[in-house]
C-alpha cells in the first residue's frame, strides 16, 4: 500500500467526518431554538399524544436523525416520527445528507486502499482505523474531547451514515404511515440450478432434495423469499394550487419545513397488532407449500 494514500485517505476521512460531526451539532442546536415554533410528532415515544408531541420526543428524534456513531450494539434508530423546521434548518439536513455521503464513499475507498477483508463489518473496519489514526497523530486537534471519545470508545454507524433524512415538501396536508407486511423476493430457479443448490444441503437434507428433483417434470420453479416488514408513506402536499398524493418507503424521522404538523395517522406494525382485517387475495401461479421447504424453492401450479 502506497503511505501517500494511506495519509491522503486518512486525511479526508477525518475531515468529512469533522464537517458532519459539526453539521449536526449545528442541527441539535438550531432544532431546540426552534421547539416552541415548530412542533414534533414521534408515535412511538409515549402512549399519548402529549408524550408523542414532548421535548422527550423532539430529543430522541434529534439524536436518531443525527446519529454517526453507535453508543452500544442495541442502538436503534426510531422507526418514525415528523419534525416541522424552518427553512434554515431543512436546508441544514440537506447539508448533513450530503456530508454523511461524502464520508461514506471515503470509508469504501479506504477499504479498498487497505484490502479490507471482505468479512470484515466496514464500520468496525473505519472504526479501528479512525481510531488508530487519532491516538498516533495530530488529527486529534479537529475534535474537542467528547468527540475524540466518541472515537475512540465507539463504532462508526455506518447504517446511520448511509440513511438520508428525508426533506417533505412544504405545503404537506395529511401524512400516514403504514406497512407492506406480505411482500416477498420472487427469484426464477432453472432445474439444473435447483439441482446445484440441492447438492450443497446439509447431508440430512440433501437426498430427499435431491429425490424430489429426480421425480419432478418441472424445469422451472420459484424461490420464494418473505421479507420484513417495511414501513411506508402516504402523504397529501400542494404545489401551484394542485393537490399531489405521494406513497414512498421510508425509514426513520422525517423533515417538514412548515410552522404546522399535517393530519397524521399512525399504524402500528402487524406483528404487533391483536387483530388484522383479512385481505382479499390475489389468485397466484405459485404454489402456497414449498416444493423444498430447506431452499425455498416453489414449483409453478
Amino acid at each position: 500500500m502506497d503511505q501517500s494514500s494511506q495519509t491522503d485517505i486518512v486525511e479526508k476521512l477525518f475531515s468529512s467526518l469533522s464537517v458532519a460531526i459539526q453539521v449536526a451539532q449545528d442541527i441539535r442546536e438550531l432544532a431546540l431554538e426552534e421547539m416552541n415554533s415548530y412542533p414534533v410528532y414521534v408515535p412511538t415515544i409515549g402512549a399519548s399524544e402529549e408524550e408523542h408531541r414532548s421535548t422527550v420526543a423532539r430529543l430522541a428524534a434529534l439524536n436518531s436523525m443525527t446519529r454517526i456513531f453507535r453508543e452500544n450494539r442495541y442502538d436503534n434508530f426510531l422507526t418514525a416520527g415528523i419534525l416541522c423546521t424552518s427553512d434554515q434548518l431543512a436546508n441544514k439536513f440537506g447539508v448533513f445528507n450530503n456530508a454523511k455521503n461524502t464520508f461514506v464513499h471515503l470509508t469504501k475507498k479506504a477499504q479498498r486502499i487497505n484490502s479490507a477483508p471482505t468479512n470484515y463489518r466496514p464500520g468496525s473496519f473505519i472504526s479501528t482505523l479512525l481510531r488508530n489514526e487519532l491516538e498516533s497523530s495530530s488529527w486529534r486537534l479537529l475534535f474537542d474531547l467528547a468527540t475524540r471519545e466518541q472515537i475512540v470508545y465507539n463504532q462508526i454507524d455506518l447504517k446511520a451514515c448511509r440513511s438520508k433524512v428525508r426533506i417533505l415538501p412544504k405545503e404537506t396536508d395529511v401524512f400516514s404511515w403504514t406497512w407492506s407486511s406480505s411482500h416477498k423476493r420472487i427469484a426464477k430457479v432453472t432445474r439444473s440450478d435447483a439441482l446445484r443448490l440441492a447438492k450443497n444441503l446439509a447431508d440430512s437434507e440433501r437426498e430427499s432434495a435431491v429425490e424430489a428433483l429426480a421425480l419432478c417434470p418441472d424445469n422451472e420453479f420459484v424461490k420464494v423469499i418473505p421479507l420484513k416488514e417495511q414501513l411506508r408513506a402516504n402523504y397529501v402536499y400542494f404545489e401551484n394550487g394542485s393537490r399531489i398524493t405521494k406513497s414512498t418507503p421510508l425509514s426513520g424521522v422525517v423533515v417538514l419545513p412548515q410552522k404546522n404538523l399535517p393530519r397524521l395517522q399512525w399504524r402500528e406494525p402487524p406483528s404487533r397488532r391483536d387483530h388484522i382485517e383479512p385481505r382479499i387475495q390475489r389468485v397466484s401461479r405459485i404454489h402456497d407449500e414449498p416444493f423444498i421447504p430447506a431452499l425455498s424453492l416453489h414449483r409453478y401450479r
